[in-house]
């Protein structure tokens, strides 16, 4: 039916977004200010809200820059507009109940976006559905280790992934490292998932130990890459596809596709300025079905439990 009169000037109105400080220097070196933060946010929101949609979000504020404080947010504040969907979670880490941003639509990605937010953290769940993952995830963590290492690490992990018939695909942290995401399809719980992170990173680890390490402590990983797998879990986060990062270079964390992951890849090239041409030129997400996949976790747990112990 037809719309009645002043209707639209009144859902225009009722989301009635104002920026501030957009001249506001937030990457001094590298001459960003908030304003192309925001700019930034709202150029690659088409390729961004497939993984914010539905998904609680945890803010980290910076109002004056990388160089400033910072500060978490995971509750929504009480002033937020009410257009702003929420959804109550219960915290096992707090023991209370936390109201978490559900970024749905581009207002309130620029909305989030003009509270100084520069990395945008998403849980691997969605609200509808919190206890059951989307992803697994393996993050790389060099911390020292050479970007080399770290990409022959990542190679290793899709030939095992290959292997188990488990589709895997890679994207840049957005800082040192690159993020291996294996979709679960809400088939298995947050321990789950961990389990199964668990027991790629071994079987890496164990084939790979000149490189690469299950070790947490930094005094215990000798320069090798990290495979951390403890980022699976109730609660727990990781920076979304395409999140700016408060670092030098203003970089973002950048879908990658396997032909990518080679020497020549250079994590400095993904930022601000880069990252929506690029998408653009790309014209499809390499990332998009790690929201979807439903791979037969069964059988590739059960292959890599055989591998497992056939290394043993």
């Amino acid at each position: 039916g037809l719309l009645p009169p002043g209707s639209l000037a009144l859902t225009a109105q009722a989301r009635d977004l104002v920026f501030t400080n957009l001249g506001k220097v937030f990457w001094p070196e590298d001459g960003f200010t908030k304003g192309d933060l925001i700019d930034y946010y709202r150029a690659i929101a088409p390729w961004l809200l497939p993984y914010l949609r539905d998904r609680p979000l945890v803010m980290t504020r910076f109002p004056d820059g990388i160089h400033g404080k910072s500060f978490f947010q995971k509750d929504a504040p009480a002033w937020a507009p009410p257009w702003l969907r929420t959804v109550r979670i219960w915290s096992e880490q707090g023991a209370r109940e936390i109201d978490y941003f559900l970024v749905d639509d581009v207002d309130a990605l620029l909305y989030v976006a003009n509270l100084a937010s520069i990395p945008l953290h998403v849980w691997a769940s969605r609200a509808t559905a919190p206890e059951r993952p989307d992803w697994c995830i393996l993050d790389l963590d060099p911390k020292g280790a050479p970007l080399a290492h770290v990409v022959r690490v990542a190679r290793a992990i899709h030939a095992l992934c290959d292997a188990l018939e488990l589709p895997a695909y890679p994207k840049t942290s957005g800082q040192q490292g690159l993020h291996v995401l294996i979709p679960l399809g809400g088939q298995a719980s947050h321990e789950q998932s961990r389990q199964l992170g668990g027991l790629l990173a071994s079987v890496i680890a164990r084939e790979l130990p000149d490189l690469a390490t299950t070790a947490r402590a930094l005094a215990e990983r000798g320069g090798r890459v990290y495979l951390d797998y403890l980022q699976n879990g109730h609660g727990k986060t990781i920076a979304s596809p395409y999140s700016a990062r408060p670092v030098l270079g203003a970089t973002c964390s950048a879908p990658l596709r396997w032909s990518d992951v080679g020497p020549k890849l250079d994590l400095g090239k993904y930022t601000l300025k880069t990252l929506p041409a690029r998408m653009e030129k790309l014209g499809r997400d390499p990332l998009l079905p790690a929201l979807t996949g439903r791979p037969d976790l069964a059988r590739a747990v059960g292959l890599l439990v055989e591998r497992e112990k056939r290394g043993r």
